[in-house]
């Protein structure tokens, strides 16, 4: 039914496909030129190595991919080498986030994001730090700090997710972490493409963000409640309806702010992400299977969720007698 709903949503799609065959293609090739090698020559340990790789790969294909649609949406030219750069940088930072115990890990990487001196602590650390550097090196040197500010701003909500693992964290707790998460992380992305946004712009960017947070938390519930995480729908206050709502309102902003033409190919990508959903959602046995062919597919690799570049982290105490519990 929220399918239906958003129907509109979906006269985009055959030009989305055109689009999203080409841009996946040169991300992938970016990847391999500029990612690979940083991979290579920092990672020292062959299974490290290949793990991070393959884990790269996959989110530098989604997240740039996303990147790409807005910088055309835009029609702000193809940074493909940022955008597959940010997909990298995405999946190395929420792994090292969420799976390293160092108490002082938070205030390193402030550091990084706040442009100050970063001494990287392990072969993972120094590898982010050369990912964002090439990322300011390639944006234009008056706003290349844009993005980072707002990577910065993101980083202190991205602390506090943390958080989301905790017992009893209340429901207006949890939608500020989320929201905020949301929001700053696609301001961040766009910034990439548009450092200079007008307020206007940039509201509308971040409530874009939102609702994205909400349906990747749509499609991850399941995976979100065996590791112990609370997003608003795993708690059930937020429905995959209430985000097709959500995404369909945006749409008339989408046309009025970038023209009817662009929003419709960029509503087409909503569209799919919300197919994408539904079907992760009602038919799991699909998304097993795109798991299994995303190693062959450059295509299907959006379909899935991805692995960790690092192991996945040990759970707490109190998670595990909860789990033990359950």
């Amino acid at each position: 039914m929220a399918l239906v709903r958003c129907v509109r949503l979906a006269a985009g799609l055959p030009a989305t496909a055109v689009f999203a065959r080409r841009a996946l293609a040169e991300l992938a090739g970016a990847f391999e030129d500029v990612v690979t090698p940083m991979v290579r020559r920092t990672l020292r340990d062959p299974a490290e190595r290949a793990r991070a790789l393959d884990a790269l790969r996959a989110m530098s294909l989604k997240i740039g991919y996303a990147v790409l649609s807005y910088a055309h949406l835009t029609r702000r030219g193809r940074p493909v080498e940022v955008a597959a750069l940010a997909g990298a940088v995405t999946r190395l930072y929420d792994d090292l986030i969420d799976g390293d115990a160092d108490p002082l890990l938070d205030d390193r990487l402030g550091e990084l994001f706040g442009l100050r001196p970063f001494v990287p602590r392990g072969d993972l650390e120094r590898l982010l730090a050369e990912l964002c550097h090439q990322i300011a090196h390639r944006l234009h040197p008056l706003p290349a700090a844009t993005p980072f500010t707002a990577l910065h701003e993101l980083h202190g909500h991205q602390c506090q997710s943390r958080r989301q693992r905790e017992p009893g964290l209340t429901p207006d707790l949890l939608e500020k972490i989320t929201r905020g998460k949301g929001a700053l992380a696609n301001l961040t992305l766009c910034s990439l493409v548009h450092p200079l946004m007008d307020p206007r712009e940039r509201e509308l960017v971040m409530a874009l963000g939102e609702a994205f947070q909400s349906l990747d938390d749509c499609m991850d519930v399941e995976h979100d409640r065996r590791a112990g995480v609370s997003t608003l729908p795993s708690l059930g206050i937020v429905t995959l309806p209430d985000v097709a709502r959500r995404m369909r309102a945006l749409r008339p902003a989408l046309a009025a702010r970038y023209g009817r033409a662009p929003a419709r190919q960029y509503s087409g990508m909503i569209f799919f992400l919300l197919l994408k959903t539904v079907v992760g959602r009602r038919l799991p046995i699909l998304g097993r299977l795109a798991r299994r062919l995303a190693a062959r597919s450059t295509v299907l690799t959006v379909f899935t969720r991805g692995d960790e570049a690092l192991p996945p982290a040990v759970p707490t105490m109190s998670a595990q007698t909860e789990g033990e519990r359950s």
